[in-house]
C-alpha cells in the first residue's frame, strides 16, 4: 500500500468516514432523496434508547454473530473519472455481542472494478452491539447499536441473505423495524449493490 505523510492519511481517513457514513444513510433508506423541495421539517429527536447490553451478555438464537465476520466487499462498482471503487467493511467479533466494524477502500485504475485493487484501509469506524437477532430461511437479522468512534450512537441492523448477501440497514433507537418482516420489506428497497459479499 502506498504510504502517505499524515497530513494526507489524516484527510483520506476523514473523507472515507464521512463517505461510509453518507452511504449508510443514503442505504437505509433506499435512497438519497426525499422526492420533494428538501423543505421538510425536521423529525422529532427520538426517545432515550433502551440500555444495549453489556459485554459478554449473551443474545438468544440464532445470534451466531460469528457469522458477520470477516472481510466483506461491496457488490456494487462506483464510478468516477477514469477509476472506480469498491467499499471494504471488516467485521471482527470481540466479545459474544459486539463486533469492531472497520471499512476501507479499492480503487481501480479502470471504470469496471476489474484487476488488481489498490487498497486503502480499513479503518476502524466504531463498535456494534447487537441486542436482538431473528432468522428464517431466507434472511437472517441482528439488531443493536453503532457507536461510532466519535462516540455517535445510531440504531443499525445487519443482515444476512442466502449467498453470503450482507447488507446493512439504518434504524432508529428504539428500533422502528422491530420485526424479520419489516427488516425483510426494507430490504426490497435496497440495492443489492449497496450490499456486500465475500
Amino acid at each position: 500500500m502506498l504510504s502517505l505523510p499524515s497530513q494526507s492519511r489524516r484527510a483520506r481517513l476523514c473523507t472515507l468516514a464521512a463517505l461510509a457514513a453518507a452511504t449508510l444513510a443514503l442505504g437505509a433508506c433506499g435512497g438519497g432523496g426525499d422526492g420533494g423541495n428538501g423543505d421538510a421539517a425536521l423529525p422529532a429527536p427520538a426517545p432515550a434508547p433502551a440500555p444495549a447490553p453489556s459485554p459478554g451478555d449473551a443474545l438468544p438464537l440464532p445470534a451466531q454473530i460469528d457469522a458477520l465476520a470477516g472481510d466483506w466487499v461491496q457488490k456494487g462498482c462506483v464510478r468516477t473519472g477514469g477509476q472506480s471503487f469498491k467499499r471494504l467493511l471488516r467485521a471482527r467479533v470481540t466479545s459474544p455481542t459486539t463486533i469492531d466494524y472497520d471499512e476501507g477502500v479499492l480503487s481501480f485504475s479502470g471504470n469496471e472494478c476489474a484487476g488488481t485493487p489498490t487498497q486503502a484501509g480499513p479503518t476502524r469506524l466504531g463498535v456494534v452491539t447487537f441486542a436482538k437477532t431473528e432468522a428464517s430461511a431466507s434472511l437472517s437479522a441482528y439488531w443493536g447499536i453503532f457507536q461510532t468512534v466519535t462516540g455517535t450512537r445510531v440504531g443499525t441492523i445487519w443482515t444476512l441473505r442466502p449467498g453470503n448477501l450482507l447488507c446493512l440497514v439504518g434504524d432508529e433507537m428504539p428500533t422502528i423495524q422491530p420485526t424479520l418482516a419489516d427488516v425483510a420489506n426494507t430490504l426490497t428497497r435496497i440495492p443489492t449493490d449497496n450490499c456486500f459479499s465475500r
